[in-house]
Order: C-alpha cells, then structure tokens, then sequence
C-alpha cells in the first residue's frame, strides 16, 4: 500500500473547562502528528464566582447565572469545533461553597455539563502538568487564582511538592479593599497578610534551591501584558516572557495610585481585573520577596493543559 492511499487519521478535537473563582476558561485542542497538544482555541469570560464566597460561604445567585451563560456559549463553541470529549473542572470558589451542589446539579440539568470540583492539590499537580511541558530544569511554579494561590515544586516531570493557599486575587481584595484607590493602610494589611501565609508555605521549599521562579495564570500573564503594553492578548509574546522585580513595583505603585476606572484604562489590563490587580500582583511581589528573586518567568501552559495532558494524554499510546 503506498503512503499516499493510507488512510488519515482523524482531527479529533476535546476540551477541558476551568471554572475559576475570576474566571472561567475553556482549551479546545487535539494531538498533533507526532502526539502533542495542539491548541485549537483558548478563551475566557470573566464570570467571578467567588463573589462573595470569602464572606458568606455561599455561591452569589448572580454569579451562578454567569457560570451557566458562560459554559452556555462555551457549549455552543464547542459545537462548532466539533468537540468530542469535554472535562468541565472547578477551583477555589466551587470548592469554599456550601451551596456549590446548586450549580453543579444546574449545569447538568439544563446544559447536559458534567462539573467536577477538584482539590487544591490537583489544581497544582494539572499547572505542574502544564509548565513541565515547556522546561526541564528545577522549577518553583506559583499559580495566583482568584481564590488561592498554588505553589509547586518539580524537575523534568516529576512533581515533588504543591501547597494550596486561601490566598487570592478575589478573596484577598474582597477581605482588605475597601477604598478607591485603595488606602496605605489596606495595602499594608494586604500585603502582611500575604507575606505572612507565603514566608510560613516557602519555608519549606528552601532545600530545593536553586530552582527557576515561574508564573502561570491570570495575575502572572497580566503583569507581562502591562509591562509589554499589549492592545490584544499575543500567547508568543507573553510565553517566556521575564518580568523583573523592579519592573513589577513600578507597576504596583501605579495601579495603586488610581481608581479603578483609571486603571481600566491601562493597555495591557483587562478591564474585568482592574478590582483585583492590586492584590493579585501584591500577592505576586511577596512571592518574590520571600523567595529571594528578583525576576521570574512566565508561561502561557498552565492547568487547562495540564488538566488536558491528564485527562486524554496520560493513558493513551
């Protein structure tokens, strides 16, 4: 039989869904020739379901309606690119919520969508997933969420320690923010209150030393696209990119001084985070501090290819 009338084998395409605390994303992707993850589409909707979950435990009516209209149109997307497997994940709020069974059992009702909530820990173990794909050496991998922040250690593919932290971009602006622009003192509460959960989790990964320092996710990929002053979202040019300690204060420093309708007005911030940038990248600064670095990485592979290498990569041939 010559090459030519071998038969093609097929496109198929799957997605996986990260329902965050900020925001929910969807990665729709296929194995390419040679077996690897090819991205077909990323997107995100800022849904912001943990509004509200820090003070009351419980998922906003609101915000359960934005998730459903969110995974409402990522179902029709889903469609279009004929998908044929779909892994639908849930963080931090989902997992905070006493009431997160409410939608779940809606999303499965209504939009046929089946919702996991996973643990902290395998919130860590999908961005490790994801990253270890792009480097080989000792990596320490932080993943600041809306909710928490995932600190992981691993080398080539082997993932040696994760930690999850009730620190977060949405949680931490929602505990100490109160103000527009935020006052001296609510940062100064904000930032002890990061320090002190970073400086006690840290500790134990001095022993790793030396590792690289790498950033994945919304506050880490932001800080490159303000730096960089990005009018559109560019993959290649935030993935690798290296973000400077001191470049990253200059930022603090004049996110801080503004109202949130000034800060929307920043190229490169997406207009849905300008309420919580300030914790996020407070956040990101201590994670510096305490780790003694004065720059980091960031990567543009994070837990939605992690979540798919796991799901539809691990066990296949």
């Amino acid at each position: 039989m010559s090459e030519s009338s071998v038969p093609k084998q097929p496109k198929i395409n799957r997605a996986v869904i990260d329902i965050g605390t900020n925001s929910t994303r969807m990665l729709i992707f296929r194995k390419d020739k040679k077996g690897q993850l090819f991205r077909v589409n990323k997107s995100v909707r800022y849904t912001r379901m943990g509004q509200g979950v820090n003070k009351t435990k419980r998922l906003h009516p609101d915000a359960i309606k934005r998730n459903i209209e969110a995974l409402e149109e990522y179902k029709s997307i889903a469609e279009d690119y004929e998908v044929k497997e779909m892994f639908i994940f849930g963080t931090s709020a989902l997992r905070d919520a006493e009431n997160s069974s409410e939608f779940i059992d809606m999303a499965l009702q209504k939009l046929g969508m089946k919702v996991e909530i996973i643990s902290g820990e395998k919130e860590a173990e999908y961005g490790f997933m994801g990253v270890s794909q792009c480097f080989d050496e000792g990596l320490l991998i932080f993943d600041i969420g809306g909710g928490s922040t995932e600190l992981i250690y691993g080398k080539g593919r082997d993932l040696m320690k994760m930690k999850s932290l009730n620190i977060g971009s949405v949680r931490s602006t929602e505990a100490f923010i109160e103000n527009d622009p935020p006052e001296a003192e609510e940062l100064n509460q904000l930032n002890q209150n990061a320090a002190e959960a970073l400086e006690k989790a840290l500790a134990d990964y001095e022993g790793y030393k030396p590792y690289k320092l790498i950033g994945i996710g919304g506050t880490a990929t932001t800080v490159s696209t303000i730096k960089q002053k990005l009018k559109i979202y560019d993959s290649e040019q935030v993935h690798q990119s290296i973000v400077t300690k001191a470049e990253l204060e200059t930022i603090i420093q004049n996110l801080s001084s503004k109202t949130i309708d000034e800060r929307r007005q920043i190229v490169g911030l997406e207009a849905k985070r300008a309420d919580i940038i300030i914790a996020g990248t407070s956040i990101l600064d201590n994670i510096l501090t305490v780790t003694r670095k004065d720059s980091f990485v960031v990567c543009d592979y994070d837990n939605l290819e992690g979540a798919a290498y796991s799901r539809f990569f691990a066990n296949e041939k």
